[in-house]
């Protein structure tokens, strides 16, 4: 991609629309420091942001959601809980690195149940959910570390009419929260 500008504020959701191969994925791994930026830069709260790694992307406040949630978000053999707190780890730990496993718990249940999440429990493992609580569960795992701008691509894809609903409402809670969303959609 070339010659890409935008300013996205607290409290706004930015659509990116394209066909597939349109680079809209590439767009927003480069953002998230999944790919190198040639050039250019990444600005939060007027701030540039070096972001050389998805690590530093979410120190700096963002998260993304990736476009396929069976190849590059869940780990299907592991439970919605873990599923959930995978991505907030460090604030769910005491001193030493230990996971606090009854916050972590908690954590994963008050997400699960904001995001209204169908599961039997939280150790049913992922893969046998579908995709839409899936989808969810994703999205509570982004959400756990509190970020300051939302990354989506292609957040309702292969989900069914009531998990898009829920899903769209979510996105527009946050924002209302002041949460910057950047959506990409085909």
């Amino acid at each position: 991609f070339d010659d890409v500008s935008f300013d996205v504020r607290r409290g706004e959701v930015f659509g990116i629309g394209g066909l597939v191969g349109a680079q809209r994925t590439e767009l927003l791994e480069s953002i998230f420091g999944l790919r190198p930026l040639a050039e250019g830069e990444v600005r939060i709260g007027g701030k540039r942001v070096d972001l050389r790694s998805p690590r530093q992307a979410k120190r700096a406040g963002m998260a993304l959601l990736t476009e396929d949630r069976r190849a590059s978000g869940i780990v299907p053999t592991r439970s919605v809980l873990e599923n959930t707190t995978i991505a907030a780890l460090g604030s769910l730990s005491r001193r030493g690195g230990v996971v606090n496993a009854g916050v972590a718990r908690e954590r994963s249940r008050e997400y699960s149940q904001r995001l209204n999440v169908r599961s039997p429990s939280l150790e049913t493992l992922i893969m046998s959910l579908s995709g839409g609580n899936q989808q969810k569960v994703l999205l509570a795992r982004w959400l756990m570390t509190d970020p300051d701008v939302l990354l989506l691509d292609e957040p309702t894809r292969g989900i069914d009419v009531g998990a898009k609903y829920e899903i769209y409402t979510i996105i527009n809670e946050l924002a209302a929260a002041g949460t910057a969303v950047i959506m990409v959609s085909s």
